[in-house]
């Protein structure tokens, strides 16, 4: 496809929000921060949205402190200062583990969550690393072969995509690196892979199973893991 037709994706302005106030899953809030990191004109977008935050904390209400606020405060601190001192030594062998496509911030996830990437077959020319599962929402890396069509789908629950190396198109949509694509129960779709030479590999977050579309993928979805 031609790259001029690509054009630039992103979560709705209601979702840098919810991360901005800390409600977002560590999934999403894991994409989010990937994608800053390709696309980092996005942080002044975050930054004015918690300059927008802190001034509603300003004029709100205070609360008194919990007696053991301080305690709390010291060992958050101290937990950051351990993963930040772990990303660090861990990075090149996390970094060797996603062959240089991985952004930092899942070079950090990965380094700190002590995962190396374990590739599984989903069908054919499609494998998946499963990253974590927790509360229902899994987080994994989805590697497609260039030129492979997807079967037709949609989702129980939402599913954010963010494409770390290569693309694909869903209708008249292209999503290259750095792109976020976020679909849920009320969409149906088929992204086809660009077929350029190079692999499609995506940052998954879902919120449940594929629905397909396919009567015999339905049957063997339970072997495919998706």
């Amino acid at each position: 496809m031609d790259k001029s037709e690509f054009h630039f994706h992103t979560a709705g302005e209601e979702w840098l929000a919810a991360y901005s106030a800390g409600v977002l899953s560590e999934a999403k809030s894991l994409l989010l921060e990937c994608q800053i990191a390709l696309q980092p004109h996005l942080a002044a977008q975050l930054a004015q949205i918690d300059c927008i935050g802190g001034e509603f904390l300003e004029s709100a209400k205070g609360e008194p402190l919990s007696a053991d606020f301080s305690a709390r405060l010291s060992d958050a601190i101290a937990r950051a200062e351990n993963n930040a001192h772990s990303a660090g030594v861990g990075e090149a062998d996390a970094a060797r583990g996603a062959e240089g496509w991985a952004p930092k911030p899942l070079t950090a996830f990965l380094t700190r969550s002590e995962i190396s990437l374990k590739w599984k077959k989903s069908g054919p020319g499609v494998s998946r690393a499963l990253l974590s599962e927790v509360n229902g929402e899994r987080l994994y890396l989805l590697k497609s072969r260039p030129g492979m069509v997807m079967p037709v789908h949609s989702h129980k629950g939402q599913e954010w995509t963010l494409v770390l190396q290569g693309g694909y198109h869903v209708g008249q949509s292209a999503y290259a690196r750095g792109d976020l694509h976020c679909e849920d129960e009320s969409c149906k779709h088929q992204p086809v892979i660009d077929d350029d030479g190079e692999e499609c590999i995506s940052l998954v977050a879902d919120e449940g199973r594929l629905v397909f579309s396919d009567p015999v993928l339905r049957l063997i979805q339970p072997f495919l893991g998706i």
